[in-house]
């Protein structure tokens, strides 16, 4: 895929529905997955986790290396170790182990709202600390509007409690989250994103399983079906990680981060879709509404005629 198309806003709009629609899939094909290898405990879960991020990883590797060899462009330099690390542990190995942690201690609604949680967070900390990402009124406005939206989906029979080990661990891994996305952002244009995922995949896979298995996670039963989605989900990974941080070479953080609202929708959908749930509801629809409005609103034109802040 030519990234001329990823230096169009136009084109990082077609191309973020892709990869948040892959990442929407993801959601229902991780239940199955658990279910079909038998991860009932946390770290049961994070070691099916680091198999995705593994293989992934792996494959992503293998084929950039490929491309390197047949092309003679980027070559990876001792440099470059430090960021892919920081983005294998970041967002692979930290993120899903506090992820899966947290989850096991709320609703799967609030865990939807928390994980989106790190898009307000990169569209503030960008207007702060960067200086070719300004923060105006219309982000901040457009990024609660896109909030709203995910509430809107989410609020079902949804507490209000707030614990340490539950909800203060998913705002963690929204910071984790973020993190990870400034090191892609700061590196972008020094290290291709193939290589930044497919390494830090590999290495934040191998650690993920490493600590699963030390905590005491197993795979307890193994079927083809489990098989399958595992290696789906490997692919969904590699994929939709690659697609969105090419962008980021070519628009503010805050421009690009802001498509990730859209994947609690998808992932509500593809929910429907492949686990039979019912879809046809009316707070869906306000939630993709609101979504894409807000969407709408952090990147009309707000980076040259939006307020700044």
């Amino acid at each position: 895929m030519s990234e001329g198309l990823f230096q169009t806003k136009r084109g990082v709009t077609l191309i973020a529905i892709v990869y948040t629609f892959l990442w929407g899939c993801a959601f229902p094909l991780v239940k199955i997955c658990m279910s079909e290898f038998g991860a009932v405990d946390n770290m049961s879960k994070c070691l099916v986790a680091g198999f995705r991020f593994t293989l992934s990883g792996l494959a992503l590797s293998l084929f950039a290396t490929f491309l390197q060899k047949k092309e003679n462009t980027y070559r990876p330099a001792k440099k470059d170790i430090l960021p892919i690390l920081s983005y294998g542990v970041l967002g692979t190995a930290l993120q899903y182990a506090l992820t899966y942690i947290g989850l096991s201690h709320v609703e799967a609604s609030k865990g939807a709202i928390f994980d989106q949680m790190c898009v307000f967070i990169i569209i503030i900390v960008s207007g702060l600390f960067m200086k070719n990402d300004k923060l105006t009124l219309l982000k901040i406005v457009g990024t609660a509007v896109g909030l709203l939206g995910i509430l809107a989906s989410s609020t079902e029979k949804m507490s209000l409690t707030f614990t340490m080990k539950g909800e203060g661990v998913m705002v963690l891994v929204a910071f984790v989250q973020a993190g990870a996305y400034f090191v892609a952002a700061l590196f972008a244009n020094k290290i291709p994103s193939i290589f930044l995922v497919g390494y830090g995949q590999l290495s934040g896979g191998v650690l993920l399983i490493l600590f699963s298995l030390l905590a005491g996670g197993r795979v307890h039963i193994i079927t083809p079906t489990g098989i399958l989605t595992l290696l789906a989900l490997a692919a969904i990974a590699g994929v939709a990680y690659v697609l969105s941080l090419i962008p980021l070479r070519y628009f503010p953080a805050s421009e690009v981060s802001v498509f990730n609202l859209l994947i609690t929708v998808f992932g509500v959908v593809m929910g429907g879709v492949i686990l039979n749930e019912n879809i046809l509801r009316i707070e869906y629809l306000i939630s993709l509404l609101l979504v894409s409005l807000g969407i709408f609103l952090v990147n009309y034109r707000g980076h040259k005629h939006g307020k700044n802040l």
